[in-house]
């Protein structure tokens, strides 16, 4: 039986700042078996985006680390964007596809431009948005590697249950998973709970950070989320995968920030002991 506490994972995103060796050593020594590795221009350079590095390169250095690669969490372009053609996409998302096989990782993938203006209309963009899904999960179908989208997005085109429902209206459960994020979903004042039991088992992965309406990066115990009911409810229905610290706090001094993911960690491994 997997351990409560190996199934709290972290993201090199709760350590942006610092160089992808050094987040995966504090990470490690956190006791956190598994990573999502960030590969958004805009928030770390773990990975940068275009990427057409090496794979091996990231799986000696993680398997050094003594970790294990849950998702490659990514930023592919604007999936919204009707001037985004196929071709482009493909030549972005195919080496991120590699790097996640390589690691034996899904790939996290946020739905639409971080704008919550639409470049065309509503129900045109979200078409946009599920045409260019279909596409990234064929080339991830081709090599093993499970999609993952991350709705809804407080900062990205889909921030609102109703177009995140509308979304995955569009796209089919074998096309791709949900990425739950509970910072988000909070910030753009939705209620988690609810939105979680209607996703069920849609939901394959989980990101942890506090919130408040309008603020999504602030570290566990200074917002609204209620991680206890949040990992009651998703054990309840059958949830059995990772729950990954994704800790881009703000309210954390950077010299803080090992401390207190150390002690996220421990919480969020206590209150899903209590849950199992």
């Amino acid at each position: 039986m997997t351990s409560a506490s190996a199934r709290v994972g972290l993201s090199t995103i709760s350590f942006r700042h610092r160089p992808l060796d050094e987040a995966l050593r504090l990470i490690a020594e956190i006791g956190a078996e598994e990573i999502d590795l960030g590969a958004i221009p805009a928030v770390t350079d773990h990975v940068p985006v275009p990427y057409d590095g090496d794979p091996a390169q990231y799986v000696a250095a993680i398997h050094g680390a003594d970790l294990r690669t849950g998702a490659v969490n990514a930023d592919p372009g604007d999936l919204n964007d009707p001037a985004l053609t196929e071709a482009e996409l493909t030549a972005v998302i195919t080496p991120l596809v590699d790097l996640a096989s390589a690691l034996g990782a899904a790939l996290i993938v946020p739905a639409g431009r971080a704008d919550h203006a639409p470049y065309v209309d509503h129900d045109s963009d979200l078409e946009r948005i599920a045409e260019n899904l279909a596409l990234i999960s064929l080339l991830c179908t081709a090599r093993g590697v499970r999609l993952l989208v991350e709705v809804l997005h407080h900062r990205r085109y889909v921030h609102t249950v109703e177009a995140a429902d509308a979304l995955l209206a569009r796209c089919s459960p074998a096309q791709c998973g949900v990425l739950f994020d509970v910072s988000h979903v909070v910030a753009s004042a939705e209620d988690p709970l609810s939105w979680a039991r209607r996703l069920g088992d849609r939901i394959e992965r989980v990101h942890l950070r506090d919130a408040v309406p309008g603020n999504l990066n602030l570290s566990l115990g200074a917002g609204d989320v209620d991680f206890p009911a949040l990992v009651r409810t998703l054990e309840e229905q059958g949830f059995s995968g990772t729950y990954v610290l994704e800790l881009e706090t703000h309210d954390v001094a950077e010299e803080d920030r090992a401390q207190d993911a150390a002690r996220s960690h421990a919480e969020i491994s206590r209150l899903l002991s209590s849950a199992t």
